[in-house]
């Protein structure tokens, strides 16, 4: 199928149906209609939402009418507006008007049309951290052989690095070379772990530097006495003493031997935000362990957008110490880089992402993920794992729609 034949088709202007009405008003969802008729829901979006409807399933409708038609609950809704079922295909601005006097029916269709797909608004973006899978009927009409986002990593040449990313990576170095607290913030797959352990294999290549990490999964149960644990067990072979005084005492001495033997020591935690008050306020002793003017443990917290809150000194003033002493460094999203980003991850396939994207794909990419906040600043949700699931979305929707490439309109759709 060409892909202007595919574009007459969609509609790229909003333009709800009936049917979109039905489904909420009788409590049907759109996954239900997407099981129904094995297409995506990104595809029954697209259909209730912009009128679209999938010329490679001739099937598609008599398939929706029928099962509709044995739904009590529809006939009902049918009998009450006055309408055919056939006549869930048509714009729902008609009904709106039949139903309201003149003029209110195209006001509250115009209110409608406007709120549904506002750009910026957050919720025209899917925010899903599952990861999207891109179907076996996409990946042969891209001749792809694998996904692109699954076991992506395998080296350090395989992760991508903006100047922001290779910025954080350098600060977090010397955060644990030079007794450095530092604390790395980012949204859930934004790539933090990604860092973490590409800075750790890169200590530990270097062989100067001693990294801690506390085992504990649950970071709300962490407290001055695991950390104590955590440091005497990773940097010694001596067993942990029994009180916190001691505990203490017995981290201050290891740390300074491993000092003197030319190593540095550093504390990294991640999950941080699961950190309680007190935890963080403890930090900061261990922070201001010396060996003359030597610092003798860097910390690195590593966690997501809620650990910021803790170091907003007007909020917490018993905070203060450790706020002011930390430095916070920020992941933010890929927008201006998402291209580059793409074509590494198909590239390590053995695919050209330029067969399988046209250039405007990625800046459509990169407005699908910016929204507003309430002072009109725009903010990014570009972050590895979203950009991940977009793309493969897309990859869906275009080989459903008949696409020979991701266009922008695929990107927009979704």
């Amino acid at each position: 199928m060409q892909q202007t034949h595919a574009s007459q088709a969609y509609r790229l202007d909003v333009n709800p149906i009936v049917l979109k009405e039905l489904l909420i008003d009788c409590g049907i969802g759109q996954g239900t209609i997407a099981e129904l008729t094995g297409l995506a829901r990104t595809t029954i979006n697209l259909v209730v939402n912009r009128g679209y409807i999938p010329l490679e399933h001739p099937e598609f409708k008599s398939v929706v009418e029928d099962y509709l038609s044995k739904t009590p609950d529809v006939t009902q809704w049918l009998i009450q507006k006055g309408i055919k079922l056939q006549h869930i295909w048509d714009p729902l601005g008609k009904l709106l008007k039949k139903q309201n006097p003149a003029g209110r029916g195209a006001r509250i269709w115009a209110t409608r049309k406007k709120m549904a797909f506002k750009t910026g608004n957050p919720d025209e973006i899917i925010i899903s951290w599952e990861v999207e899978m891109i179907n076996q009927e996409a990946m042969k009409h891209f001749k792809i052989f694998r996904t692109p986002f699954i076991d992506d990593i395998q080296k350090d040449g395989d992760i991508f690095m903006s100047d922001e990313h290779r910025y954080i990576e350098a600060a977090m170095c010397d955060a644990a070379r030079h007794g450095g607290f530092l604390a790395v913030i980012g949204e859930v797959g934004s790539g933090k772990s990604v860092m973490r352990r590409k800075v750790i294999e890169q200590l530990k290549k270097d062989g100067d530097v001693l990294v801690i990490f506390p085992q504990i999964i649950d970071k709300t149960r962490l407290n001055a006495a695991s950390i104590c644990d955590a440091i005497i067990m990773d940097i010694s072979d001596q067993k942990p003493r029994i009180k916190l005084e001691q505990k203490t005492r017995q981290v201050q001495q290891l740390l300074m031997e491993r000092s003197k033997q030319g190593y540095r020591s550093c504390l990294m935690i991640e999950e941080a935000h699961d950190l309680n008050t007190n935890t963080l306020k403890y930090l900061k002793r261990f922070y201001e362990l010396e060996d003359g003017y030597k610092k003798l443990l860097g910390i690195i917290l590593i966690g997501q957008t809620e650990l910021k809150h803790f170091f907003n000194e007007a909020q917490h003033v018993d905070m203060r110490e450790v706020i002011r002493r930390i430095q916070v460094a920020e992941i933010r999203g890929l927008n201006g880089n998402i291209k580059d980003y793409l074509t590494l991850k198909f590239r390590r396939i053995g695919s050209d992402i330029e067969k399988i994207f046209d250039d405007q794909a990625f800046a459509a990419l990169s407005r699908r993920l910016t929204t507003e906040d309430r002072h009109n600043k725009k903010i990014s949700h570009a972050y590895p794992l979203l950009v991940n699931n977009y793309a493969a979305k897309a990859m869906n929707l275009a080989y459903e729609m008949g696409f020979d490439k991701v266009t922008e309109e695929v990107v927009m759709a979704i």
